[in-house]
């Protein structure tokens, strides 16, 4: 093998650890591997942060029902929607339940007729109250 064929191995192998460790390839591939589905994707779209994929979770495990629920995300610019996670077309939509993510403005504003049934942070479930 000549010498300019070995500096430029040398010089491609250098590029391509550089890439690697700046997108972090490795910690990636580890997590991958060792880590189950549900700690990635909250790891991703968060816990009651981001897209809130944890609570909305927790409240799909925690009360099956038989229809989907609405899941709406306060934060503005949040562009992804993770109620799709869940979704099953199956089972139509109730307008009777919401799944509130991120939402730090007051409830008794938008959200009048419904009353809290969960709370962790700035994420709730709530139902629509017929008082």
């Amino acid at each position: 093998m000549s010498n300019k064929v070995a500096k430029n191995l040398f010089l491609v192998f250098i590029i391509t650890l550089f890439v690697s460790v700046k997108f972090n390839l490795f910690y990636d591939t580890y997590n991958l591997f060792k880590k189950n589905y549900s700690y990635r994707m909250i790891s991703i779209y968060g816990d009651c942060s981001k897209e809130g994929y944890g609570f909305s979770k927790l409240i799909n495990e925690k009360y099956k029902t038989n229809f989907n629920y609405e899941i709406i995300n306060g934060q503005p610019g949040s562009f992804v929607t993770i109620q799709y996670f869940f979704y099953d077309k199956n089972k139509p939509y109730s307008d009777n339940f919401k799944i509130l993510v991120n939402y730090k403005k007051d409830l008794s504003e938008e959200f009048k007729n419904f009353e809290i049934i969960e709370n962790i942070d700035d994420c709730y479930f709530v139902k629509l109250s017929y008082d």
